[in-house]
């Protein structure tokens, strides 16, 4: 690892302008991802993987933010009802408070996540069934470390459309501030760094990024169909669950990562390009998961403290 992070250092932390696949200079040895089969607009696939495309999305992703998020925005549904609990008789702030949505926001909303929950359960299916088929013909450590490279016929189709979906997520943002509402951090370091880790597992042909592709895609199912119900009005319970799924995958990517640097036997995962791309990832993830863990001390630690003092104080005054 110490002679890894050396050469980065001294040899290939530069960008390399004259290739569209090889960020950095001197990396010919790095493996590059083939075009998979059966995709479709294959003639725009050079153009998607292109190292400028997601490093200049993500750039004017997070410039767009900076421009348009509101000084003070509005808040969901939720926050704004937890706000007004906390004031007895404040219907007026709540509906204040409380971003409004059009029907044309409505539609676009339920139709948006919609799209993303049937997308991710698509993924999540493929996944499944790769899996399953490389089971069938090979040993379980085989499969993990995809030694023959036939695990990657299936995993580099999902993991290039999972990476396209990252762009296509940037329009949770763009509602948010259709709706008055501010992007968080969270918000807008997710969106952003999905894009770039995304492309650098699928281009340099990491296999390990099957952990977020399948567990990401199965987590993804259930939250956007939750945020589809919400949207029209239902409410499905368990939303502090969904958070707790999230950062749950997180760790359990993290640690599944770690294994594939340090504790995976020779020749499981040797390719420099592979491991640089990991090692995004997992430097990506860590503020991620404090980010996620924030949110949720924030949301439902608070929450949970209103319900708690709005009880004790209902039953202090019926004894009275």
């Amino acid at each position: 690892m110490a002679q890894i992070l050396k050469d980065l250092g001294s040899k290939y932390l530069s960008l390399n302008f004259e290739d569209d696949r090889r960020i950095f200079l001197n990396t010919d040895n790095w493996a590059i991802a083939p075009q998979p089969k059966g995709i479709l607009f294959p003639e725009y696939h050079d153009v998607l993987i292109n190292w400028r495309t997601p490093f200049t999305v993500a750039a004017l992703y997070v410039l767009m933010v900076v421009l348009l998020n509101p000084k003070q925005g509005k808040v969901s549904r939720v926050v704004a009802a937890d706000n007004a609990a906390k004031e007895a008789g404040s219907a007026k702030k709540q509906k204040e408070e409380l971003s409004q949505s059009t029907p044309f926001i409505t539609a676009l909303v339920f139709v948006h996540n919609t799209i993303l929950c049937v997308y991710s359960a698509w993924t999540f299916y493929g996944m499944f069934f790769a899996w399953r088929k490389a089971l069938a013909t090979h040993t379980f450590m085989d499969a993990v470390c995809d030694t023959d490279g036939t695990f990657w016929d299936s995993l580099g189709y999902y993991s290039y459309y999972f990476y396209l979906s990252k762009y296509y997520e940037i329009v949770d943002t763009i509602i948010i501030l259709l709706k008055g509402r501010r992007s968080s951090l969270l918000q807008t370091y997710h969106h952003a760094g999905a894009i770039i880790t995304m492309y650098m597992g699928y281009n340099y042909r990491a296999h390990p990024i099957w952990i977020f592709t399948t567990f990401n895609s199965f987590v993804h199912t259930i939250m956007y169909a939750y945020y589809a119900a919400t949207s029209v009005g239902l409410k499905p319970p368990g939303k502090k669950y969904l958070t707790s799924m999230q950062i749950t995958q997180f760790w359990t990517g993290v640690l599944l990562a770690f294994w594939y640097q340090l504790g995976a036997p020779e020749g499981c995962f040797s390719n420099p390009g592979s491991r640089f791309a990991i090692w995004t990832v997992l430097f990506y993830v860590f503020p991620l998961i404090y980010l996620f863990m924030a949110f949720a001390s924030k949301m439902y630690g608070d929450r949970n403290k209103r319900i708690k003092a709005a009880s004790a104080d209902a039953k202090a005054k019926k004894a009275l």
